[in-house]
């Protein structure tokens, strides 16, 4: 028998490359259209979001925090954004999922979400607020964090989609330009408006320092880790008594033992309801 009958013709070669290349590019298009249709779904779910809490209008760009004319000891310097989110009914937020603690924001950005938190770290990476699957996940608390953010070290987590999404317009804090337009994040909560000024931005290893909640006594090693390791210098050193925020993120593919993380100092509550020592 000839040899060459043996070996397949150049001809069924080229088609089943053909097929091939064909079955690859249907099943890419399929997974396009199905992260299309999730990313419209997550669009849904915020939009949703914002109209039930009332939050039909996104405060405006604040730009740098100006410093006020002295004031009585006992008077805070009124701030816009949070008198506006102060007004959020995060009641009917909570109302549609028990697990809803209040309301993220950066103003002049698409940061602009509710803040959840679950038994574990894990559901919000894939389901929105409403609890339905979705890939591009929600604004979520760790879960071993005091839910009233009355911790040394909260951290929030969230993806870096894309489109800016989520988290995704944290990874613009790399530069000081844009930390100088966007100086603070705001949290909403039942109880009053959290303010944390930025003071840090870098890429950090999962098991490094940022993500220990467990600081007692080392609240300074924690912060001279945090501003040697930033990618910015905005002047801020927090105190070892100052509450430190750290929003974190992924970081380029390929490097999944990283994030990017962004680190604010709580500076301000407004509206915080007095306790009963006070």
């Amino acid at each position: 028998m000839d040899n060459s009958e043996k070996k397949p013709s150049k001809r069924r070669v080229k088609s089943a490359l053909a097929i091939l290349l064909a079955v690859v590019f249907v099943i890419s298009c399929g997974v396009a259209i199905r992260r299309y249709i999730q990313f419209q779904e997550a669009e849904r779910a915020a939009q949703e979001a914002l109209e039930l809490a009332g939050r039909n209008t996104p405060a405006p760009t604040p730009g740098p925090v100006p410093t006020p004319d002295p004031e009585p000891e006992d008077t805070v310097p009124p701030d816009p954004t949070a008198e506006d989110l102060a007004g959020l009914d995060i009641g009917a937020l909570q109302a549609e999922n028990g697990d809803v603690l209040g309301w993220i924001e950066i103003p002049g950005t698409e940061l602009s979400y509710p803040l959840l938190q679950a038994e574990d770290n894990e559901f919000y990476l894939t389901h929105n607020w409403k609890k339905e699957p979705n890939s591009a996940g929600s604004i979520f608390l760790e879960c071993t964090n005091a839910p009233d953010l009355s911790g040394y070290h909260t951290i929030v987590y969230g993806h870096r989609m894309t489109t800016d999404a989520m988290f995704g317009t944290l990874k613009y804090y790399s530069g000081p330009a844009y930390r100088e337009e966007h100086p603070s994040v705001y949290i909403a909560m039942p109880d009053g408006v959290y303010r944390y000024d930025i003071f840090a931005a870098f890429t950090a290893h999962v098991r490094s320092m940022v993500y220990r909640l467990d600081l007692p006594g080392k609240e300074a090693e924690f912060v001279e880790f945090c501003l040697e390791s930033s990618e910015i210098d905005t002047g801020i050193v927090p105190a070892p008594e100052d509450r430190i925020l750290t929003m974190s993120t992924c970081v380029d593919m390929g490097q999944s033992d990283y994030r990017w993380v962004v680190q604010g100092r709580l500076a301000q509550v407004y509206g915080a309801k007095p306790t009963a020592e006070e």
